[in-house]
């Protein structure tokens, strides 16, 4: 299953059953900055890929911005569907990037689909993740170069680059022969990367036919549980905060902004880096109705 942007657009369209309410903001401003917004926002939550890199390169002028930010007093965190690698391997890649994120600053749904996981039952656990990547989890786990993978008791869909439309076909033949639940870590379809776009679980786990779907537990934006763990986080540091005075920013209307706007926070758009590079925003805004408070270029 490979989407090109418009393709992936496209399919997102087709199920807006599956996603969160539609709350779109009554209107979009543009901004030059996202430091525009600082008298309005007191928490900003950033994506990662195309917000403050794409694939392994970190966007110009990204870090001095999250600089800015922290300068004024702001609260900043990650709150990114990253789902392949765990907690450290994310603190490690950022750092490498040039960034200065704490553990506690980074929201990943691979985290916190976990916390909702039977993580010591006896159960077979079929997980679609690269080797480099595997569980480290008391639970007996199944990879899809085991022989007996096909007969998981459950599957966990944490990355799109250990999957392939041949698996993928076994895969609905083998859901429709016996059906399991289906955990996605990432409920993404693509993200960009400097030459393209890479598949995300979403591509595979969101457009399942609708008898297969009802058995699939979807975590990461736009669904509340990673904007929840997110909240109890700043709760924990900072007491209850006014959702209004935080920011969900991203580069994709159907995970970053529809699930922003649903919490009932502020978002903001990026275009220049991310899914909406290259293509007419003002339509694509049109044609979802998922319409953020904010849009600008780059952070």
């Amino acid at each position: 299953m490979f989407y090109s942007p418009t393709e992936a657009f496209n399919a997102y369209l087709s199920i807006p059953e599956r996603m969160p309410e539609n709350l779109p903001a009554d209107s979009c401003q543009t901004i030059n900055s996202i430091t525009d917004i600082l008298s309005d926002v007191d928490v900003f939550l950033f994506d990662a890929y195309g917000v403050l890199n794409v694939g392994g390169t970190a966007i110009e002028g990204a870090k001095q911005q999250i600089d800015k930010l922290r300068q004024a007093g702001k609260v900043v965190m990650v709150v990114t569907n990253a789902a392949t690698q765990n907690k450290q391997q994310l603190f490690d890649k950022f750092a490498r990037l040039g960034f200065d994120f704490s553990d506690q600053e980074i929201v990943n749904s691979r985290e916190v689909l976990l916390q909702y996981m039977d993580l010591e039952s006896d159960s077979r656990l079929g997980v679609i993740t690269l080797p480099e990547f595997r569980l480290d989890i008391q639970r007996p786990c199944l990879y899809p170069e085991d022989s007996d993978f096909w007969q998981a008791d459950e599957f966990l869909f944490l990355s799109g680059q250990a999957w392939n439309e041949t698996l993928h076909q076994r895969f609905i033949t083998e859901l429709r022969r016996k059906p399991r639940t289906v955990w996605v870590g990432n409920s993404d379809l693509i993200a960009p990367l400097e030459d393209g776009v890479s598949q995300e679980p979403g591509s595979y786990t969101l457009t399942l036919p609708a008898e297969l779907y009802n058995n699939v537990r979807c975590f990461g934006k736009p669904y509340a549980p990673i904007f929840e763990e997110a909240l109890s986080r700043i709760k924990r540091s900072y007491g209850d905060l006014d959702p209004q005075r935080i920011a969900m920013i991203g580069d994709t209307l159907h995970t970053d902004i529809l699930g922003g706007n649903a919490m009932g926070f502020k978002t903001v758009l990026v275009t220049q880096h991310g899914f909406l590079r290259g293509l007419d925003v003002a339509e694509h805004i049109a044609k979802s109705q998922i319409t953020p408070h904010y849009q600008l270029a780059s952070i």
